[in-house]
């Protein structure tokens, strides 16, 4: 598998394991047979440009929940926003998406978690790369 090929897939199941905004850059090990293979990590920005297109075809959400008790995480403002579904609000989802610097574990933003809509889980997966395949190839996936 190509570079551009992984780093989509990472992305596409950081949406469907419902990662929090801070772990998605970071990417991931798989070691299923002792040999880890490393995904990422990539660039904040690269990431955010993938999950905003994601987000404006309305295949991906953003919803946050309370962290533990004693994770002292300073509240983010949009917090009175939330639905009852716990979603973001959608100009606040979108301002997240467009400042992946937010995106750090000290801070509510990071918890934020991804989630695949309906419309998502019935989007072909052919269909999630062809949405995002002309910008990704533009953009930058070594930090």
């Amino acid at each position: 598998m190509d570079d551009l090929s992984d780093f989509l897939r990472q992305m596409e199941l950081a949406a469907l394991e419902e990662a929090s905004l801070y772990q998605v850059p970071a990417g991931s090990v798989d070691d299923p047979t002792g040999s880890p293979r490393h995904h990422g990590p990539w660039p904040g920005s690269t990431c955010a440009a993938v999950l905003r297109l994601w987000y404006r075809a309305g295949w991906i959400g953003l919803y946050f929940r309370d962290p533990p008790p004693g994770w002292n995480i300073p509240p983010a403002e949009w917090r009175s926003r939330l639905g009852d579904d716990h979603d973001l609000a959608s100009r606040d989802a979108y301002d997240l998406l467009e400042q992946p610097e937010r995106w750090v574990i000290e801070h509510a933003d990071g918890h934020v978690q991804l989630y695949r809509t309906a419309e998502g889980e019935s989007a072909p997966r052919e269909t999630w790369y062809e949405q995002v395949i002309e910008t990704a190839r533009r953009l930058t996936l070594k930090p």
